[in-house]
């Protein structure tokens, strides 16, 4: 693996000003090209997809300046000499997104079959999927959060740690990087009173019935992660923050590893002005990690970006086929152990603190269309990794795949008190239900986790650390379950 920059562990705000300040000059096409111009890249990295994407399961990304043309990808093949160059095409812009996007391009290629080595612009990127599975990177929620009542100091690395989780992930050098979705949280002006905070975070675009835009994903995203997003495949699932009335199309322009998905979330132009269309669960798709010969990893990724986390209503009916694909997909095979990937957690409980509609207060986050959507569907999975709460949460259902939440990845926490252990398993509308966990862990702390396989099959251990990489809790799975517990301070 190439060497990467190290990013300093102090406030991105300045960095980030001078992020978007060099972005938002005006690229002309006759710049773009002119005799030695180069524009540099925002961001490149590499996103696994289906084998139906690409051959070799990865696809490559660059993000540039608007103007400028895609450049090549660098690529070295085993059992040839010389390099070969692999054309990027530029996504396509939804004209009815305009002007939100406008600042970038975005260009993408399928990476070749047996590739060993891949650069856009001198910035190495991974070539394959990982030939065998030592470590894998687990976090999600991740943004800043400026949404009034509930604003963060986005120029502290202490309040908004992003910047330093990312640093840490790529010291430890996984084979992969796992992330349950929210990457974007800058839905709204920085309030008056906070610009210390947050005053060169870019706003909404008036007008547009959508949160996000290229410069909100430089500062919530692409910035403060940039040394991770080049360091391992991203396996990605889409978070309700991508939902398309709020970061959905920088999502499919940037991280949906599907070609021609851009216009997923795009703006319907109607008689009444311009509207967001339904969020709807994209096709369940799985991705295989290896582990050791005869010992796989399939990872099922389900949408659940769709959705009110205190209403049924149809949400479950609209959730239901993407988990009865990903039962499908994850039919039993030898030496294949299997996990669901989705955003919004099938068993994860929150505090009482958070208490509102409806009421009585049900802990069980989204327990109504979850529980109905995937109601007798998790029979072949080993775990369950989703995100949605704000802490570190892992709960044991007596007959269910353990489940692992980590939505501590830099985004405001959760109440950091007040998580009694559920005396009632999750209930859907329709009557079904589970049995009380169990056993439950919390960690209201910001950080992320590294899953290494044991020897024996279907049996993994997890380090749970905090932002500066110094781990606070450990966790084991096997036989379906799962435990974790913190470490002495």
């Amino acid at each position: 693996m190439a060497s990467l920059p190290r990013i300093v562990r102090t406030s991105s705000l300045a960095a980030g000003l001078a992020a978007l300040v060099a972005v938002a000059l005006p690229t002309t096409p006759a710049m773009s090209t002119a005799a030695g111009f180069n524009p540099g890249v925002i961001a490149a990295y590499a996103i696994a997809a289906p084998v139906s994407e690409a051959a070799s399961g990865l696809v490559a990304r660059a993000v540039i300046p608007r103007g400028a043309a895609c450049p090549n990808i660098v690529v070295r093949v085993s059992g040839r000499s010389a390099s070969d160059e692999v054309v990027m095409y530029g996504r396509n812009l939804p004209a009815t997104t305009a002007p939100a996007f406008e600042a970038i391009t975005v260009c993408s290629a399928r990476i070749p079959a047996n590739a060993i080595s891949a650069s856009v612009m001198g910035h190495p990127i991974p070539a394959h999927m990982p030939t065998r599975v030592r470590s894998l990177a687990l976090f999600s929620d991740t943004g800043c959060r400026i949404k009034p009542p509930h604003l963060q100091d986005c120029a502290d690395l202490s309040s908004w740690p992003l910047a330093s989780i990312a640093e840490s992930i790529v010291e430890e050098r996984p084979d992969a990087i796992l992330f349950a979705g929210d990457f974007f949280y800058r839905e709204a002006p920085c309030p008056p009173e906070v610009q210390n905070w947050c005053g060169s975070s870019p706003p909404p675009v008036a007008g547009l019935p959508f949160k996000d835009s290229a410069y909100g994903w430089i500062a919530d995203v692409l910035l403060p992660m940039a040394p991770l997003l080049s360091t391992a495949p991203l396996i990605i699932a889409r978070g309700n923050h991508e939902a398309c009335n709020r970061g959905g199309n920088g999502y499919f322009l940037l991280f949906d590893p599907r070609r021609d998905t851009t216009a997923t979330c795009a703006p319907i132009d109607g008689p009444g002005g311009l509207t967001a269309p339904q969020t709807t669960p994209t096709p369940t798709y799985t991705v295989d990690l290896p582990i050791t010969a005869g010992r796989t990893l399939r990872l099922a990724i389900v949408d659940t970006a769709g959705g009110i986390d205190s209403q049924a209503d149809a949400v479950a009916d609209i959730h239901r086929p993407a988990f009865v694909a990903a039962a499908h997909l994850t039919t039993p095979r030898a030496g294949v152990e299997n996990w669901l990937v989705t955003h919004r957690p099938v068993f994860g409980f929150a505090s009482p603190e958070m208490a509102g509609p409806p009421v009585p207060f049900d802990p069980w986050v989204g327990a109504d269309a979850q529980t109905a959507a995937s109601f007798g569907l998790l029979g072949h999975f080993d775990l369950v990794f989703s995100s949605h709460i704000h802490i570190g949460q892992a709960v044991q259902i007596p007959g269910q795949p353990g489940q692992l939440i980590l939505g501590n990845g830099g985004t405001l926490l959760d109440p950091l008190t007040g998580y009694p252990l559920p005396t009632t398993g999750p209930t859907d509308a329709a009557g079904q239900a589970y049995p009380p966990p169990v056993s439950a862990w919390i960690a209201p702390r910001f950080g992320y986790a590294i899953a290494r396989p044991n020897a024996q099959a279907g049996s993994w251990r997890i380090e749970v650390n905090d932002p500066l990489g110094r781990q606070f809790a450990r966790c084991g799975v096997a036989k379906r379950q799962i435990y974790c517990r913190d470490l002495p301070r």
